[in-house]
């Protein structure tokens, strides 16, 4: 399997789509869908500067022998989503990564607290640690994964 920086993935428009609250108890933690894209190890950390925002860490896999194309994320719990990057000046394209990201055929993106991951803003309600926040991936062709994002403690 080839491992794939997500510095490297197409760099496009995004926009966020309300989500559909969903029993937290019930998202699993990796799921794949018919497409074998797997979406796992979510983890959710709180801004220590303003509790409106939130970063999320995740490992997108794409398990099949196709590319396919993430076409966006969303949750319940974000006014909007956006990307981010520790290290680098945002700009509208970093900002919507989420719309337009090639997943090759075969290949692991990993989107940590030090490199590209999301910005969920304008978060509608008070995070709890432990608690798992649904975010839903949303693919080209109209299939989507849902898993659960663990809240971690503010640092």
């Amino acid at each position: 399997m080839k491992r794939v920086s997500a510095a490297f993935a197409v760099l496009l428009s995004f926009s966020a789509v309300p989500g559909f609250a969903q029993d937290a108890g019930a998202l699993p933690a990796a799921q794949h869908n018919r497409q074998k894209i797997v979406v796992l190890d979510g983890t959710l950390s709180p801004s220590s500067h303003d509790t409106s925002y939130a970063n999320g860490y995740f490992t997108i896999r794409n398990d099949d022998d196709v590319d396919h194309l993430l076409k966006g994320v969303s949750s319940p719990i974000c006014s909007s989503i956006t990307a981010h990057h520790t290290n680098q000046e945002q700009t509208q394209a970093t900002n919507d990564l989420f719309s337009h990201l090639s997943l090759p055929h075969n290949s692991e993106m990993i989107f940590p607290p030090s490199g590209y991951h999301l910005l969920c803003s304008g978060i509608t309600k008070s995070l709890q640690q432990g608690e798992k926040i649904p975010f839903t991936f949303q693919f080209l062709d109209g299939d989507s994964v849902t898993i659960g994002f663990a809240v971690k403690s503010v640092k």
